[in-house]
């Protein structure tokens, strides 16, 4: 059981609590719309919808969001040290089953698309179809060996080398030299305690996940978008992943990497419309 808060979205998120543990959430566009589900990534333990910043970023987001009834749910706070793809999982569909009374359309980014997999799988009656970009169906040493590489850099605080870390991963030419003078120019803050836990016990999440065999128990179309550069995420693991949904579709955007819907917010809209309108 649980319970949603009252508060407003112009006073900041609005709460679902589930026991031990709250997950915030920001909606956006119309309230009597379909519902179209926004899963967050990593990035989600840095900056999860209880920030301004990220809730304002929400009304850019590359997708005809006001159409439909948007939801931003972030992650659980507290979110402890061990925890797993598929605990994130049942938070979402018991944090559904308060907001929602129809399957909702995902869209979902690298972890997010973790998350999603396993939701399809353990309650299809949540999920009408899922955008899946960007995203694995099990962690392997190349996907391991950068979380590692981002956790060294925030265990310590260091939000600048995580920035420039993330960049480096994120995207390409022109646009990765861009973003990463705009850090040098303007250093983030140095990272507080909870943000630290929250990544390391997402990243954990992140590092063990493994949704290959429940792939065939997915039941909802999805549509599986790769960067074709990214090395958190490469084109075979993309592959991989949409060969194992009985009713996927993939498809590589060359030149891009693990940040494409950022990098090519047009060419991501393009994609993810299309599929919202034949789904939702």
């Amino acid at each position: 059981m649980g319970d949603v808060s009252t508060g407003s979205a112009l006073d900041g998120p609005r709460w679902v609590s589930l026991g031990a543990v709250r997950l915030p959430y920001h909606e956006v566009g119309d309230p009597a719309g379909r519902p179209v589900v926004l899963v967050p990534g990593l990035t989600d333990g840095i900056a999860p919808v209880t920030a301004p910043l990220t809730r304002a970023m929400l009304a850019d987001v590359p997708l005809p969001i006001l159409r439909y009834r948007g939801l931003a749910l972030s992650h659980r706070f507290p979110a402890e040290a061990v925890l797993t793809t598929r605990d994130l999982a049942a938070d979402l569909a018991a944090a559904l089953d308060l907001l929602v009374d129809e399957p909702a359309v995902l869209v979902c980014h690298s972890m997010g698309g973790m998350v999603a997999q396993h939701l399809a799988a353990d309650r299809p009656d949540l999920v009408a179809a899922m955008i899946l970009s960007a995203t694995v169906p099990q962690a392997d040493t190349v996907l391991r060996r950068v979380l590692a590489d981002w956790a060294r850099v925030v265990r310590v605080g260091d939000a600048t080398a995580y920035a420039q870390l993330a960049i480096a991963a994120s995207y390409t030419g022109r646009e990765r030299d861009r973003r990463a003078a705009l850090v040098v120019a303007d250093p983030p803050p140095a990272l507080p305690a909870e943000a630290i836990a929250r990544h390391l016990a997402l990243s954990h999440a992140c590092a063990t996940h493994d949704a290959l065999e429940r792939l065939a128990a997915i039941r909802a179309p999805a549509l599986v978008l790769a960067g074709e550069h990214d090395p958190v995420a490469p084109p075979h693991q993309g592959e991989r992943l949409a060969a194992g949904i009985a009713d996927a579709t993939f498809q590589v955007l060359p030149g891009l990497s693990h940040g494409f819907p950022e990098q090519d917010p047009e060419g991501f809209s393009a994609l993810a419309t299309r599929f919202l309108d034949a789904h939702a």
